[in-house]
């Protein structure tokens, strides 16, 4: 890593914890409601491009926290998953007829060293919802195989994006388009998802089917926005990037929760309330993810540091800083293509208030979360959603 920048991280690292310790309810809570899902419009809004000042939906919430809990969602939901990964590899080996380099391929990254944070958010939305239905576990089957389609999906798009961007690791090891060709890598990818897509099938609830389908489609249009030059006006650039991050991260996550409450036979209002969970928690990961590309060592995050701006990326950090830093416009229309542009915009980051903006936004995501659970009756379950919000937030821990 650049001398400069492995300083600037050990900078922004140190006051992160900081900022964790005097509490966020000392910085302003910035981004725009999206408790108002619409079918035909599922990107995340923002009015007029950057977020909005407003008081947070979660009442319930004390200030400056997320809440507390003793519900760990990855112990509750250890007895659905964990044999995921042994099926996972029992499903893309029966439909080879004899062991083969696309069968060693397709499983290299199921290694169980991923958090597997998508199934555990798919599986405890099911249970929450199942005792909130007073359904029993009749539904658990079906919602097992919805989790377990979620992580093959996001695998798949972990393969192609690893070709896409050149990456040589992954989770401390070779990447699979470096192990193997670009070529087989590609298939590699097309291939979890044909496994993934039969499950799907054998589910049998048409509705699940179309729900998990978009997913598809939102993961390559997220692929074709990351390739379009960005907008030169700020406010629609900012809206490019949230609805870049619905499509790339949230989409999954709010589709599998979707799907799992339409199978926990909920009504209408109680799966949109599974949705906005699921699109809230996903847009608050994917901002504590780019925030950590800012404030954490490549050993901590699995990739190098500024790793985005390297790839041409302009990320929230990024995005709210150039409020602040005008240079950064330049810097983010040629994606960081001169020398010394990673390195300049890494140090106008720190020195913004982009990474403090970046985090309260994430918060007020999560708190959003947390408020479309209120019509569900509560649970260890639902406690351990609630829980898991706090996760997100404190990933640097």
């Amino acid at each position: 890593m650049n001398t400069t920048i492995k300083q600037l991280v050990r900078a922004a690292a140190s006051n992160t914890r900081c900022l964790k310790k005097v509490g966020m309810e000392s910085l302003c809570v910035l981004s725009q409601k999206t408790n108002c899902m619409v079918e035909s419009n599922r990107s995340v809004q923002a009015n007029a491009g950057f977020p909005n000042l407003y008081q947070s939906a979660a009442t319930n919430l004390a200030p400056g926290q997320i809440g507390t809990v003793d519900f760990d969602p990855f112990t509750l939901v250890e007895g659905d998953l964990k044999t995921m990964f042994k099926e996972i590899h029992d499903e893309l080996d029966l439909e080879l007829l004899h062991d083969s380099e696309l069968g060693e391929m397709s499983k290299y990254y199921f290694d169980g060293a991923g958090k597997a944070v998508r199934p555990v958010i798919a599986m405890c939305v099911g249970h929450a919802l199942n005792h909130h239905m007073g359904t029993g576990y009749e539904n658990v089957k079906n919602q097992r195989k919805v989790a377990i389609i979620s992580e093959m999906i996001h695998t798949a798009s972990l393969v192609h994006d690893d070709i896409l961007d050149h990456a040589e690791t992954r989770r401390g090891k070779l990447s699979v388009n470096t192990k193997w060709s670009l070529q087989k890598s590609t298939m590699c990818g097309d291939y979890i998802l044909a496994v993934g897509s039969k499950i799907l099938a054998q589910i049998g609830n048409q509705e699940v089917v179309r729900i998990l389908s978009q997913v598809l489609a939102d993961l390559v249009q997220g692929e074709f926005q990351q390739l379009q030059q960005t907008e030169d006006d700020e406010n629609e650039r900012f809206q490019q990037y949230l609805d870049k991050s619905f499509n790339k991260t949230a989409s999954l996550m709010t589709y599998s929760c979707q799907a799992n409450a339409v199978l926990s036979g909920a009504n209408e209002e109680e799966i949109q309330a599974a949705y906005k969970y699921g699109k809230n928690i996903g847009i608050a990961f994917q901002l504590v993810d780019d925030l950590l590309d800012f404030v954490s060592s490549a050993d901590q995050l699995g990739k190098p540091a500024a790793a985005d701006m390297k790839l041409g990326l302009a990320t929230a950090p990024v995005l709210f800083a150039s409020q602040q830093f005008p240079v950064l416009n330049e810097m983010i229309a040629r994606r960081f293509s001169q020398d010394g542009d990673v390195e300049e915009a890494f140090k106008c980051v720190i020195e913004s208030g982009g990474l403090d903006q970046t985090r309260a936004l994430a918060k007020q995501h999560c708190e959003d979360a947390i408020a479309a659970l209120d019509i569900i009756s509560n649970s260890k379950y639902k406690l351990a959603l609630v829980g898991l919000c706090d996760k997100v937030l404190n990933r640097l821990n």
